[in-house]
């Protein structure tokens, strides 16, 4: 009997030390008629004082922004995209269900996340990038490597950039201040997103601060 006390009691904590980790959470965006995913939506999670507090993120062509180490706590998240009117739920992340769906309406207004197609790239926690073009804003190109030419505030330590909205498979790089970008082959309009971050390991914890995603386009000949 006093064993099974133990155990029943060990379970317990386990299972309330687990259930108070940081874990991911996902949101999808999708239009309100149709349920369109939307692609490039700016999702940010955070609190009515800072609603980036959390993190930015632009939505993938699923319409899903993926945050990841997302403390267990009352978060507000908000969703915005150009043509459509902002809207911000409230998601408690220390439950089992950590993936949200928004929909947003066809219109404008609202609170908007400080993050999407055409921002400026105001730093968030002192961290930013001002300016992000390609071949230094060249409308075409000849060749499938361009240079990332940007402007950072703040101090880096790594970047990354993609064909891919959500990052997908592009790995974090020693920060470079005129790094280039292989685009992928044929003829076309190549889009590429470009973040920095400072990320350090103190006391075995690691640390990060993201920059907004900056995106450029760019017609390969």
């Amino acid at each position: 009997m006093k064993y099974f006390i133990t155990t029943l009691f060990l379970s317990l904590l386990l299972m309330t030390a687990v259930a108070g980790y940081a874990a991911d959470v996902k949101v999808q965006v999708s239009e309100r008629e149709g349920n369109t995913p939307l692609a490039g939506a700016a999702v940010c999670l955070g609190t009515s004082a800072r609603i980036d507090q959390f993190g930015a993120r632009l939505t993938d062509q699923n319409g899903f922004a993926v945050f990841t180490d997302v403390p267990p706590t009352t978060i507000l998240v908000t969703a915005s995209g150009r043509g459509y009117k902002a809207e911000q739920e409230i998601m408690v992340t220390s439950t089992s269900n950590r993936v949200l769906l928004m929909s947003l309406p066809a219109g404008g207004g609202g609170v908007q996340c400080p993050l999407g197609e055409g921002s400026s790239g105001k730093a968030v926690s002192g961290l930013g990038v001002s300016r992000f073009a390609l071949n230094n804003g060249a409308a075409s190109a000849t060749s499938g490597q361009v240079t990332l030419d940007h402007v950072v505030q703040g101090q880096p330590t790594q970047y990354r950039a993609s064909a891919r909205a959500d990052f997908r498979g592009a790995e974090w790089q020693d920060y470079n201040k005129a790094p280039v970008f292989n685009l992928a082959a044929g003829a076309g309009k190549k889009t590429v997103y470009f973040q920095v971050r400072r990320h350090a390991t103190i006391n075995g914890a690691k640390l990060e601060t993201l920059s907004p995603v900056m995106q450029d386009s760019i017609f390969l000949q």
